[in-house]
């Protein structure tokens, strides 16, 4: 699903083994990514707001579906790091809560939410088909969309995949803009690992992503793996399928959640802790998004 600041494949590679380094380090810094201090923190008898009724009283349980440096990092337990742990960590702190991780698939995420099995998913784009059956809150990333393909394979634009195979995962908003451009050709898997994989070993041609994706989990950085940028028009995509805000989502009977996190989102802009998350996770401002909800259409809207 999400993301970077790659200018050119071969001449980044330092700069992300440097994401990767900071990743590991923010998550294990807390408070270098969350920001200190206590200045504007809500109480925590917040987190007993009527309208604000966690899955599991006295946690925030938060479904992810893998690590996407710098956009997620999971550590182990139910630790949570990248641009997204710089919001959830500050805010289970100044809520009085503790943050529980639900980890599983992108598509099995939607449904827990839409299930209220957890109180957010991590790392969603808008669609307006999707917000039918989910609440979005403010979006925090800004995500570019690449294809990866080994160092080997002679890649210069769609043509060059013409008869080759193509993977993402399931219900990302790639998945049917590459059935469309080859229904025979489109492999969808059911998460990051399983589809870095398949590039891996061979059994797919090209694999789009975001662009940070290259930096977790299999690939890690890979020398044989090269991202390449897409452009509007490659494989039938728009410019809004490639530029993306990442979300967090709510069950839409919940927004008594969305509201807070996005309380918290806007603080932390205002205190210029959010620029410090950016920053540790090694990006500027250009990956910053806008403080406002796209249009919401579960329950009425």
């Amino acid at each position: 699903m999400a993301l970077r600041m790659l200018a050119r494949p071969d001449d980044d590679r330092g700069r992300r083994r440097a994401w990767i380094r900071v990743g590991v380090l923010v998550l294990a810094s807390g408070s270098v990514v969350i920001g200190g201090g206590s200045r504007g923190v809500v109480p925590p008898a917040a987190a007993q707001d009527a309208n604000f009724q966690p899955v599991n009283p006295g946690y925030l349980t938060v479904a992810t579906h893998g690590s996407l440096v710098p956009e997620i990092v999971v550590g182990p337990g139910d630790q949570l790091g990248g641009v997204d742990g710089g919001l959830f960590n500050p805010f289970v702190r100044d809520h009085g809560l503790k943050l529980k991780l639900f980890q599983t698939t992108f598509a099995s995420m939607i449904l827990a939410v839409e299930q209220h099995k957890v109180d957010v998913g991590e790392g969603v784009f808008y669609t307006p088909e999707r917000a039918q059956h989910v609440y979005y809150t403010y979006p925090f990333f800004v995500t570019l969309a690449a294809i990866l393909t080994l160092k080997s394979f002679p890649y210069s634009g769609p043509d060059s995949m013409k008869g080759k195979r193509l993977g993402t995962v399931i219900g990302y908003v790639w998945a049917p803009y590459l059935q469309k451009w080859s229904a025979s050709g489109a492999a969808l898997f059911p998460d990051e690992v399983t589809v870095g994989q398949a590039l891996l070993n061979g059994q797919i041609d090209g694999y789009i992503n975001g662009e940070g994706v290259i930096h977790a989990a299999p690939l890690k950085d890979s020398t044989n793996v090269v991202a390449h940028r897409l452009h509007p028009g490659d494989f039938g995509m728009p410019e809004s399928a490639l530029s993306n805000l990442a979300y967090n989502i709510v069950n839409c009977d919940n927004r008594g959640v969305a509201v807070p996190l996005d309380q918290e989102l806007s603080k932390l802009h205002a205190t210029g802790e959010w620029q410090k998350t950016l920053t540790a996770n090694g990006l500027g401002p250009d990956a910053d998004a806008p403080l406002k909800s796209p249009v919401q259409h579960c329950g009425g809207g």
